[in-house]
Order: structure tokens, then C-alpha cells, then sequence
């Protein structure tokens, strides 16, 4: 019973510790310095993207006058951010240099309705369905 019991805690033991050991990837392996000259470009470009952007944010939570205010004010701030930060990408693309990193050196989320936050690359126009579609027919 004793031999089971032993037997069966290796066992588990061993489980447990390659199940914590299993990274395949570290966390940072797609910040590298074309992702941060992508970036970089990306908001240099399409950085006025903002304006239609907080127009529609806006618009849709605190009416017409606040959309049209916060179009001037937010996203004249907002795109001056990005456009910023864009050349200050571009120009440092070859260097990790935010925290040793290639890192975005703005406080971004991956969400993309975060009102505040900054996705990595400038809004998109239009509706995009974050949902993964599949066609199949079945007989």
C-alpha cells in the first residue's frame, strides 16, 4: 500500500512539474523591432484614425454635443499622442528601449473598446466582428 501510494505521489509529482515547465514561448517573443517600427509607421499614418473614432464612442454614450466636442478636443489629443509616440518609435526601432524591451513605452490595451487606453495600432474604421466564423454544411 505504501509502494502505491509513493508510486502514485512521483507520479502526480512529476505530472505537476512538467505541466509548470511547458513554455513554449515567452510572453515577449512578438515585440521584436519590426513589430516596433510597424507600430511606429502604423500610428504615424493612420493616427487621425482617432477622430471618427471618438466621434463614434462618444456620440453613442453621451449624445451629439459631447461627440462633437470630444471629436476636437480627445481626438485632437489622441491623434497628437500617437503621432508622437510614432516618431519616437521610428526613430528608436532598432534599439530595445523601453524597459530593455521592444515593447509599446504607452500604456496600451488589447481591448478594443478600452475608451482610455491605446491599442498598439491606430482604430479601424468601420465594424469588425471580433468573432471567429466557421462554414460548414452538414447533409
Amino acid at each position: 500500500m505504501k509502494k502505491r501510494l509513493f508510486i502514485l505521489a512521483v507520479t502526480a509529482l512529476a505530472l505537476c512539474s512538467t505541466v509548470h515547465a511547458d513554455i513554449q514561448s515567452p510572453p515577449g517573443h512578438h515585440n521584436t523591432w519590426s513589430r516596433k517600427l510597424s507600430r511606429g509607421v502604423g500610428n504615424i499614418l493612420f493616427g487621425w484614425l482617432e477622430y471618427p473614432t471618438t466621434w463614434r464612442r462618444s456620440n453613442q454614450s453621451e449624445g451629439a454635443i459631447a461627440g462633437a466636442s470630444d471629436f476636437l478636443v480627445e481626438g485632437t489629443k489622441r491623434t497628437l499622442v500617437r503621432a508622437v509616440y510614432g516618431v519616437y518609435e521610428t526613430i528608436t526601432f532598432p534599439v530595445p528601449s523601453w524597459k530593455l524591451t521592444y515593447r509599446a513605452p504607452y500604456h496600451h490595451k488589447e481591448v478594443l473598446d478600452n475608451w482610455w487606453g491605446y491599442t498598439q495600432f491606430a482604430p479601424e474604421l468601420g465594424y469588425r466582428s471580433e468573432a471567429a466564423y466557421s462554414r460548414t454544411q452538414g447533409w
